[in-house]
């Protein structure tokens, strides 16, 4: 007779063990805990970015400043580093949350119904009823009362003994899901955001003029009138725009807006930051085609040799040409001497300089409002003075993730905390005279848990007619649990 040895292969497919190596990566909590640390990192950093510390190292340290400017210009909340991280905790939180479903779903549907008298004995908290009822009754008799708290009773019989395990508010468990998924949308949120938002800080629009958007969105936005008042010192008071805010061709918000009052439509918002004047000129070639006509803001920088001169330029790509236009002095006689150019009311000083490649010459000259003057192959017009509303815009396309995510979260926690679960175990075994019943709480750091695990007890104690013995915790003081004051015992 032949002897057959069957050898198991107890090796694994390499793919098996790849995917399980990077599911236990997702489930590490090391892994988490550089993660989080990473982005923690990250965010400091893009924080950072807007403020004076980056320059205040420069100077401290001026080896740092190649460092520096490259921080100045790196974008952290745009940049694919970001969003990858992002990811990466998205990927790990739901890895995580799908880890938790077994356990959870058993522990709702199929939890495990036998313990042991060595486990409840050795509970921080328990009750003992011995009673001269038989294990039948008392099991009826707990299992009723449990009922009329509102708890799930299942039983099991082991031998003469039988083990009731009770929970209530079981489906709270679920609550768990919500909220990581509001986790995961968070970082859903953040990623679009990251990727496809923006924030527009130098939105200039002269009064009466509409300026769309742009960066892929269909909005523009009309600036209808600005008002503004000063102190007697000569400051800026308040201001304020009234705008109109087109989706496509359609008006859809008509508001006014001031810097404490923003406006929002759908997934961007419209901030009031500042406000200045502007030139409205006309560049047109020596026959007369108009190669330029609109308005040159003028207070994005002050020219040089005018310190306290505000300046604007515009590009002109037809005619090869930068135009820069200079105001008058705001201070010229507070420091005379840096008034230089000497300007009047209702005169622009103009500079057109050639762009890279064009051969043009540069000119430079003084125009009155309403006058026109050839400089070279160009005729450059000055038609009059415009004020201008400087907005900043933040389109984000990710708020309406965040807003299911806020629901979820909030509606996850509630659900956690105001219904949260209680279990209760316990063996009613044959005791001297009768029956014996020692039940626990599973609430081992959980004071309500326990609370409510006497408010039970109390009711089982008027159902059996018998005195508990009670175990409380060592660190307990004083009454708790809330106990309602004891029934009566007949004699």
């Amino acid at each position: 007779m032949a002897n057959a040895t069957a050898q198991l292969n107890s090796s694994r497919p390499p793919m098996e063990v790849a995917i399980d190596r990077v599911w236990r990566f997702f489930c590490s909590v090391r892994a988490a805990i550089a993660e989080i640390t990473f982005l923690a990192i990250l965010i400091l950093i893009g924080t950072l970015r807007g403020s004076s510390v980056p320059e205040s190292l420069a100077n401290a340290m001026p080896v740092l400043r190649s460092l520096v400017d490259r921080w100045y210009a790196w974008d952290v909340f745009q940049s694919p580093v970001f969003a990858a991280i992002l990811a990466l905790l998205a990927i790990a939180i739901a890895v995580c949350t799908i880890n938790r479903v077994p356990g959870i779903w058993q522990t709702i549907n199929n939890p495990r119904l036998r313990t042991s008298h060595g486990y409840l004995r050795g509970a921080d908290t328990s009750a003992t009823f011995v009673t001269v009822a038989s294990v039948a009754d008392v099991t009826s008799a707990c299992e009723a009362t449990l009922k009329q708290k509102r708890f799930r009773v299942l039983t099991e019989r082991i031998g003469d003994e039988t083990h009731v395990y009770a929970d209530k508010n079981r489906y709270g468990k679920m609550g768990t899901f919500p909220f990581h998924l509001a986790l995961i949308l968070l970082l859903v949120g953040g990623i679009v955001g990251a990727s496809y938002g923006f924030r527009e800080t130098e939105f200039i629009i002269p009064v009466g003029e509409t300026k769309a958007v742009g960066n892929g969105t269909d909005l523009s936005v009309e600036l209808v009138q600005f008002q503004n008042s000063y102190t007697p010192l000569g400051t800026a008071e308040e201001f304020q725009s009234e705008i109109v805010i087109y989706d496509g061709d359609s008006p859809v918000r008509h508001e006014t807006i001031s810097p404490n009052d923003p406006v929002s439509y759908r997934t961007a918002t419209f901030y009031q930051t500042s406000f200045g004047h502007g030139s409205i000129m006309r560049v047109a070639d020596e026959t007369g085609v108009e190669m330029f006509n609109g308005t040159v803001d003028v207070g994005i920088f002050t020219y040089a040799g005018n310190p306290d001169a505000p300046a604007g330029f515009v590009e002109i790509p037809g005619a090869g040409l930068t135009m820069t236009v200079v105001a008058p002095d705001v201070q010229p006689l507070v420091a005379p001497e840096l008034d230089t150019l000497g300007l009047k009311n209702g005169q622009m000083y103009v500079m057109l300089q050639p762009t890279t490649g064009s051969e043009v010459p540069r000119q430079e000259f003084v125009i009155d409002q309403g006058q026109s003057v050839a400089a070279g192959n160009a005729v450059v017009s000055f038609d009059r003075e415009v004020q201008w509303s400087l907005l900043q815009v933040a389109y984000n396309p990710g708020i309406p993730i965040f807003a299911i995510a806020s629901f979820l979260l909030v509606g996850g926690l509630l659900v956690t905390f105001y219904f949260p679960l209680r279990r209760i175990r316990a063996i009613v075994s044959p005791g001297p005279q009768g029956a014996t019943l020692m039940a626990v709480p599973l609430a081992k750091r959980d004071w309500s848990g326990k609370r409510e695990f006497f408010q039970a007890v109390a009711a089982l104690e008027a159902t059996l007619e018998a005195k508990p013995e009670i175990r409380r915790p060592a660190d307990s003081l004083g009454d708790w649990e809330r106990l309602p004051a004891p029934p009566t015992t007949p004699a």
